[in-house]
């Protein structure tokens, strides 16, 4: 919640002048207030997205490498009792690969093929495994590692109804402050939620033998804030 020192000094002027603030005001006595909430919460999951590729001399030998390599990349992960159902392999990507000498023509050394495979972990303990076994299948480049919460609606929720209340306490103790009656709700702002961002591990190119410290996550934070107008009595 909101420091009430901070709050005050944001809100007192409220009492005499709207110029500054978007939302409706009476032209009447009234009081804005602004409700904010934060909620912080362990990660209960994390989304890893791979690169699996190929060089070949041709496009359809790069191709068939690939489709090996994430066939092999499934096995392995469902050993892990990870489910098919939670991963998702990518459409094919083909392009030619071309070396430029500092004089002379490009030469083509051959054709890349390549796949993006979306996994979701339900159990944080097997993420190290995971990478592992991406690895050992000949993945090189685990693209991104985003960490979440599977309840984050009803955290969502949780904000947004703590965010209210505040918002209605800070109310009613400025207005008392002032010996003064809060009237009816004049007018509610609300701009929606802070878009949670999780703090991504950032790790591309991840090498065999990163301590599995290395992939702690700080919880995550959700957060909301609404603006209320209240005529005063």
């Amino acid at each position: 919640m909101r420091n009430l020192s901070a709050s005050a000094l944001l809100s007192l002027p409220l009492l005499f002048s709207s110029a500054a603030f978007a939302i409706a005001v009476p032209d009447a006595p009234h009081l804005v207030t602004q409700g904010e909430a934060s909620i912080s919460v362990a990660p209960d999951m994390a989304t890893l997205e791979l690169a699996v590729t190929a060089l070949k001399k041709d496009s359809r030998q790069a191709k068939q490498e690939v489709d090996t390599r994430v066939a092999a990349l499934f096995s392995g992960l469902s050993a892990l009792g990870i489910k098919k159902a939670d991963i998702d392999s990518g459409n094919l990507i083909t392009r030619p690969d071309y070396h430029y000498p500092k004089n002379g023509e490009r030469e083509l050394k051959g054709y890349v093929a390549e796949r993006t495979v979306t996994v979701r972990l339900y159990q944080l303990d097997n993420l190290s495994q995971a990478i592992d076994t991406a690895l050992a299948q000949g993945v090189q480049n685990v693209q991104h590692i985003r960490y979440g919460v599977r309840e984050s609606e009803t955290y969502r929720q949780k904000a947004r109804q703590a965010a209210i209340a505040d918002a209605r306490a800070l109310a009613g103790e400025l207005a008392g402050g002032f010996e003064l009656a809060l009237g009816e709700v004049y007018a509610i702002e609300y701009a929606g939620q802070s878009p949670v961002h999780p703090r991504p591990l950032g790790a591309a190119r991840m090498m065999a033998d990163a301590a599995p410290e290395s992939y702690q996550q700080n919880e995550i934070e959700f957060t909301d804030q609404v603006q209320v107008v209240y005529t005063l009595n």
